[in-house]
């Protein structure tokens, strides 16, 4: 559908964010699930680009666009990285997209999980803060959910301010130690996992989980771990789609065979949201 930018602000240097009023495009969404946007008649960049929706606005905020009055406005978190990411920083409040969503699966929470770990980094820590949204408004609360965010440097974390509202404990790790642990989340992450004295579900609750998303190595990494330790562990992954709902088959990635060949599973449509276990990890 055609909408128009409500807001497109800087978050820091390389991450932006933006919101995108949409009058016909539905009010709820599920964590995990994505959008796919371009600025219309654009060229080059041609194909759109898939963005995890961070959180949908009833009501625009103050200063957006008179277009976003019309509301409800899709807003996300994106990282200028490259060429369509580039073109998307520099349009301003007013100007006219594409945009076509919700798109993919969601992140499946049963009723009577005992522990949720969240696990995020970089640009993957938006649909973990709607995650952890969605669970505060399910009923969960300090007790059950625990987040780990990590990323290169101290602006790699994000949303921190969702994750008090949600009323979470957050930690944290950077590479170069200028927030938080100074190390890869993993590091923080194992010994909470192994530890005996970590917050474990009742006999009555189901085990805990890790739900994960961010850059490829360390969902690799998160995913290892939890077969390490025999946790369920759903992760959200990222890959370069064409469509957005299977119809290109550009965002093919390999799943574990039973047969002699390999298999394969599309990103967009059996996504983006798998059991880590189904994947194969290069």
């Amino acid at each position: 559908m055609r909408a128009s930018i409500a807001f497109n602000h800087p978050l820091s240097p390389a991450y932006r964010h933006l919101g995108v009023a949409a009058p016909d495009f539905p009010g709820a969404f599920q964590a995990g699930q994505f959008v796919m946007i371009r600025p219309p008649a654009i060229l080059d960049p041609f194909l759109p680009r898939a963005f995890s929706i961070y959180r949908i606005s009833a009501a625009p905020p103050a200063g957006a666009s008179p277009a976003a009055r019309r509301g409800p406005v899709v807003e996300i978190l994106y990282k200028v990285v490259g060429k369509g990411t580039q073109l998307l920083a520099g349009m301003e409040a007013g100007r006219e997209v594409e945009i076509l969503g919700p798109l993919g699966n969601a992140f499946a929470v049963p009723d009577d999980l005992g522990l949720a770990v969240l696990v995020a980094g970089g640009i993957g820590v938006p649909p973990i803060a709607a995650l952890a949204r969605q669970m505060r408004n399910a009923g969960c609360g300090m007790r059950n959910v625990e987040v780990f965010l990590g990323g290169k440097t101290s602006e790699d974390i994000l949303c921190l301010k969702d994750f008090d509202t949600a009323g979470v404990r957050v930690r944290i790790s950077t590479e170069d130690g200028s927030l938080g642990t100074c190390g890869l989340i993993t590091d923080l992450l194992d010994p909470f996992v192994a530890a005996p004295h970590a917050p474990r579900p009742t006999p009555q609750e189901s085990p805990l989980a890790i739900f994960t998303c961010g850059p490829l190595g360390m969902l690799a990494a998160v995913a290892k771990l939890a077969e390490k330790y025999g946790v369920p562990c759903q992760t959200s992954v990222e890959a370069n789609m064409a469509c957005g709902f299977g119809a290109c088959m550009g965002c093919a990635t390999p799943v574990r065979s039973n047969g002699s060949g390999p298999a394969y599973k599309l990103v967009c449509k059996d996504g983006p949201v798998f059991d880590a276990r189904e994947l194969v990890w290069r």
